[in-house]
């Protein structure tokens, strides 16, 4: 039991991260840093837009030196990893762009772990049964968390569509029913005038 929560606290410490959840709103732009305190050290970076405009974000990577490593324009979600080859603070940035006046709903994952990945530690305790299980549930653990957050980014944008078409069909048929009244009401004026205008004649 005490090996278990040993190798259970030892896969714990390999990596460290956040998951956040931040408005966005339109021309600002925001960044989040990571440190990392010893070289090659690897930084898992993760987004997605759940609310907003059309799900689409700007976004910037960069090293220490300010040296860029990742930039996208009007991305809805992206993923990363990569070596952080530099000891100093990665800053990852996000600009609601020029070109839209919506707040947006940014949700994001900042990773740094070591370089050793769990499947190196697999192979390595090969011999031991109980640590290759413990690897082998953080790493399917991990995929899941992926699918349940794909799964409600898209249940969030699906949701925003049904929301804005429903809006739509309101605001159709509330112009639908004022013209046919408008109409209407024309009909009537026109009919009275026909027949006060065949009165004055006579």
């Amino acid at each position: 039991m005490l090996r278990r929560l040993v190798l259970l606290l030892a896969l714990a410490a390999m990596a460290h991260g956040v998951t956040l959840r931040k408005w966005i709103a339109a021309h600002e732009k925001t960044c989040y840093f990571a440190s990392v305190d010893v070289p090659f050290k690897k930084v898992a970076f993760y987004f997605a837009v759940h609310q907003g405009g059309n799900f689409d974000i700007d976004f910037e990577v960069e090293g220490p030196n300010n040296r860029q490593l990742f930039k996208g324009e009007a991305e809805r979600q992206g993923d990363y990893v990569f070596t952080a080859t530099q000891i100093g603070e990665y800053a990852f940035c996000f600009k609601n762009g020029l070109a839209s006046f919506a707040d947006k709903l940014v949700e994001f994952d900042i990773t740094v772990e070591d370089e050793a990945r769990p499947e190196d530690i697999a192979k390595r305790t090969k011999r031991d049964e109980v640590a290759s299980s413990a690897v082998t549930i953080a790493s399917d653990l991990q995929q899941i968390t992926k699918f349940m957050k794909y799964f409600r980014l898209r249940e969030n944008r699906n949701f925003a569509t049904i929301s804005s078409t429903e809006s739509r069909i309101w605001w159709f048929s509330a112009l639908d029913s004022l013209c046919v009244v408008l109409v209407a009401v024309v009909q009537v004026y026109a009919i009275q005038a026909l027949f006060t205008a065949k009165r004055t004649r006579l």
